[in-house]
């Protein structure tokens, strides 16, 4: 896939993926979005096709194909042949229920209606502008040809359709249903004696245990100032209470074994045998995994079919901090700054109070508020829409700095700062009026609600 064109980048911000982790996209989402838009045909379609325009709502309960792609995009021009054969066979065969949808991502409508007549599916119309973008934001079109295929009842079957396609020209395996936790995972894994000796350990021996996985590699400079924090706080916490009920597993992307051989030497912790490639392969799939270091930690594997539950997809912030004691770590909407917003806030709108000249109570005061306000709009839809987090930054040194550096507001006064930050909305932002209080709950709450005069990063 290539980068959006720099002219939409603005839109749909190239660092923004899924905001799956704590609003998952449904049908509801996808019909939300489009409502009754009347979907056009494309110019190629099949003998006997309609060529009238088709209801969005009307596609619920079959499986769908959304599309996301653009005329200036030589790897989309190649892939759209490939993908109108397939979709031409599927819809012949009548195996499946379904429909695809194109999304464009060209830059005007001549290129549209150009590309448009090559295919032979359904598509957004051109001048559905807000809902094409939305779409792409929703469905985490960071980079096109995208294909996502969405389940009868709108959950993501695969957000790697492209890929499938291209190893599945036939459709043999449509609508390529991602391979369970239970099938990836292997038979056993690797670790170290007591004695420095390294065994084999049956991963039967962990599936009543919550288990983390370090994603990892000794030539990535981020990974190796990272991994001696990890074998640290592994250490800690194998002392803790909870210490019986987790294991931490490397998954290594090195290049070679002798890497992958010196880089464990490092560790204090097992890993999946290098051998394993094809399961560590399916997990970066299944876990989305486009950067490393990464560490996330699952709930412990379900008795009859083995699935484990994904609790949270970014745990550096808790290691970088060396606060073990909320095991296992559940993903929250509120936080630091530093220890929980990282990628966050490329990702989804949050509110942000800093304070960093407060003194303990004041800095509490901020925290309690920030929680308060998480918590009092946590079901306020027109408030907070498709998702949105909570953050204290306390301190110099960190995230806040950029942040503040961003907004041009880096003088740090006695009074704490509220801020509202929607990068995924173009990069705006807002400014809580001076003289409101940004260590009370509800003056919090008003601002999120209603924040005033948007500013530009």
């Amino acid at each position: 896939p290539v980068s959006l064109h720099p002219t939409k980048l603005s839109q749909l911000k190239e660092e923004l993926h899924y905001r799956s982790v704590h609003y998952p996209p449904t049908m509801s989402d996808f019909h939300n979005i489009l409502k009754d838009t009347q979907l056009i045909r494309g110019g190629s379609a099949a003998d006997g096709a309609s060529s009238e325009p088709v209801k969005a709502s009307s596609l619920a309960g079959k499986v769908l194909m959304l599309y996301f792609s653009a005329h200036w995009c030589p790897p989309c021009r190649r892939f759209t042949p490939l993908l109108s054969k397939l979709y031409n066979k599927l819809k012949s065969d009548g195996k499946h229920d379904l429909e695809c949808v194109f999304v464009s991502l060209d830059n005007d409508e001549k290129q549209f209606d150009e590309y448009l007549s090559e295919m032979p599916w359904l598509a957004v119309p051109y001048s559905k502008n807000d809902e094409r973008r939305d779409l792409a934001m929703k469905y985490g079109a960071r980079g096109i040809p995208h294909l996502v295929v969405l389940d009868a009842d709108g959950s993501i079957i695969t957000s790697e359709g492209t890929e499938s396609a291209q190893l599945d020209e036939d459709g043999d395996e449509f609508p390529w249903r991602p391979p369970s936790f239970a099938d990836i995972w292997p038979d056993s894994f690797l670790n170290v004696d007591e004695g420095g000796n390294e065994i084999r350990v049956s991963s039967e021996d962990i599936k009543d245990k919550h288990l983390m996985l370090y994603f990892s590699a000794h030539w990535c400079p981020p990974c190796r100032r990272f991994t001696p924090k990890l074998s640290a706080a592994y250490t800690e916490m194998k002392k803790a209470d909870y210490g019986k009920d987790f294991e931490l597993i490397f998954v290594s992307s090195d290049r070679d074994v002798s890497q992958y051989e010196e880089y464990r030497r490092e560790m204090t912790f097992p890993a999946l045998d290098f051998a394993d490639r094809k399961a560590k392969a399916a997990l970066s799939r299944r876990y989305e995994v486009r950067g490393i270091p990464k560490l996330i930690i699952l709930g412990p594997a379900d008795k009859k079919t083995g699935e484990r539950t994904l609790i949270n997809d970014n745990l550096r912030g808790p290691i970088e901090s060396g606060e073990y004691g909320d095991f296992p770590f559940p993903k929250r909407n509120y936080g630091d700054l530093d220890r929980d917003g990282g990628e966050n806030i490329n990702e989804t709108k949050c509110l942000i109070v800093f304070h960093e000249n407060g003194d303990d109570d004041e800095q509490e005061e901020v925290r309690n508020a920030v929680t308060g306000a998480a918590e009092s709009l946590k079901d306020d839809k027109d408030a907070v829409g498709d998702g949105m987090n909570f953050y204290w930054s306390l301190n110099t040194g960190g995230i806040g700095d950029r942040v503040r550096d961003a907004m041009k507001l880096s003088q740090v006064g006695d009074n704490a700062l509220a801020v509202l930050l929607d990068i995924p909305d173009g990069g705006g932002f807002y400014v809580m009026k001076e003289g409101a209080d940004a260590t009370e709950k509800e003056q919090l709450v008003d601002f999120v609600r209603n924040p005033g005069e948007r500013k530009q990063l």
